[in-house]
Parts: structure tokens; C-alpha cells; sequence
């Protein structure tokens, strides 16, 4: 004949069920509000990402035609200037031939080509802002700050974007794995359940597994909010 468990034992066992069905009900609650919260993260992280994106895409298109601009000018203002380098040059031979019609339209094309010169030179970054100007006449503006000048707010923006494009993907794997999480509390709670409808010994082992299974998925858990 089988023994049959003393109801005392049969009771402990109950309630012991009941008290690990209750600390699982706690910490799914607390796994799920976590999972939320990872959620809600990697949605605003992933905001900021396409939002910063969008930022930098207009700053390149910004800088690029600011840059296409302010080299055209300093071009046509190097262009004039040989111009009237080449035009006093020409003065010179028309003075040793003694062509005096010749030396004085060379001389006034080299006048009026260092008037268009100094005029584009004031209207060129390159000369205007103290921080790329030549120090002296014979020293060319400073080109190597001025490109770094032009992708450097585009590079703080891309720099904020890579950080957010991380942190989603960071938040993103997180939410994902309380969701592992979840789907194995709720085997748990399927065997804690199972347990419930059993008697004696059977009853026992379901809650173990239940427990070990419980003790896995909170310890994956703690593991996924440290890291």
C-alpha cells in the first residue's frame, strides 16, 4: 500500500507553493517594468539618433555649399590677381618697346584687375576672418583651420548621433532580453500551477523545478541590469 503524505506535510508544501507563486508575481512585475523602461530608452534613444542624423545631414549640406562659395571666391580672387601680375609684367615689355599706348592699357588692366582683386578680398573668409587671414602679404590664408573649422560642427553632431545609434541598440538588446526573461517566468508560473492541481511528492518536484527555473530567470535578470 502507498503511503499516503500527512496532511501536514501535503499543507507546508501548499503554501510553500503559494510563497514562491507570489515572489515570481513580484519579480515579473519588476522584470516587466524594467523591460518598459528599457523600451521607452531605446525609443528615445533611437529619436535622438534620426533626429541628429537629420541635423547632420543639413549641417553637410550647410557647409558644403558655404565651402563651394567661399573657395569660388578665393579662386576668382587668385585668378585676378595673377591677372594683374601678368598685365604689369606686359607694361614692362610695352615700356622697353616705348609702346606708350600699349604700357598705359597694360598698366590700367592691371589696375582694374587688383581693384577686382581687393574687392573679392573683402568679400572671402579667407581674408576677412582673422583666424584664416594671412598674417602677412606674402603668407596664404590659413586653409588647413578653415577645414577644420567647416567639419567640426558636423562632427559634434555625428559624434551625438553615433552615441544615441548606441545607446538604442544598447536599450534595444536590453528590452529584448527581459522578454526572454518573461517568457521563462511564465514557464514557472505554468509549473507552479501544475504543482497546485498535484498531491504529495509530484507536487514537490514541479515546485522545485519551478523554483530552479525561477532562480535562473531572476539571475539572468540581474545580469542584464548590471551589464
Amino acid at each position: 500500500m502507498t503511503e499516503t503524505p500527512a496532511p501536514e506535510t501535503s499543507e507546508r508544501y501548499k503554501t510553500l507553493i503559494v510563497v514562491l507563486t507570489m515572489i515570481t508575481t513580484i519579480i515579473t512585475a519588476i522584470v516587466a517594468t524594467l523591460q518598459a523602461d528599457a523600451n521607452i530608452r531605446a525609443n528615445t534613444a533611437n529619436r535622438d539618433s534620426q533626429y541628429y542624423a537629420i541635423l547632420a545631414s543639413g549641417e553637410l549640406h550647410r557647409s558644403g555649399l558655404q565651402s563651394s562659395y567661399d573657395l569660388n571666391t578665393f579662386a576668382r580672387l587668385l585668378l585676378e590677381q595673377q591677372t594683374s601680375l601678368m598685365m604689369q609684367f606686359t607694361a614692362l615689355e610695352m615700356e622697353q618697346s616705348n609702346d606708350k599706348l600699349g604700357t598705359a592699357l597694360s598698366n590700367i588692366s592691371a589696375l582694374a584687375a587688383q581693384a577686382r582683386a581687393d574687392k573679392l578680398a573683402s568679400f572671402s573668409v579667407f581674408y576677412t576672418d582673422p583666424r584664416y587671414a594671412p598674417k602677412t602679404s606674402d603668407e596664404l590664408p590659413n586653409g588647413d583651420a578653415y577645414l577644420a573649422d567647416m567639419s567640426k560642427k558636423a562632427n559634434e553632431i555625428v559624434s551625438k548621433q553615433n552615441t544615441a545609434a548606441d545607446s538604442y541598440h544598447k536599450w534595444s538588446s536590453k528590452a529584448d532580453s527581459y522578454v526572454g526573461v518573461l517568457t521563462i517566468m511564465a514557464i514557472a508560473f505554468f509549473l507552479f500551477g501544475l504543482a497546485q492541481a498535484l498531491t504529495g511528492r509530484m507536487r514537490l518536484v514541479f515546485a522545485i523545478f519551478g523554483a530552479v527555473i525561477l532562480l535562473v530567470s531572476s539571475s539572468w535578470a540581474m545580469l542584464i541590469l548590471v551589464v
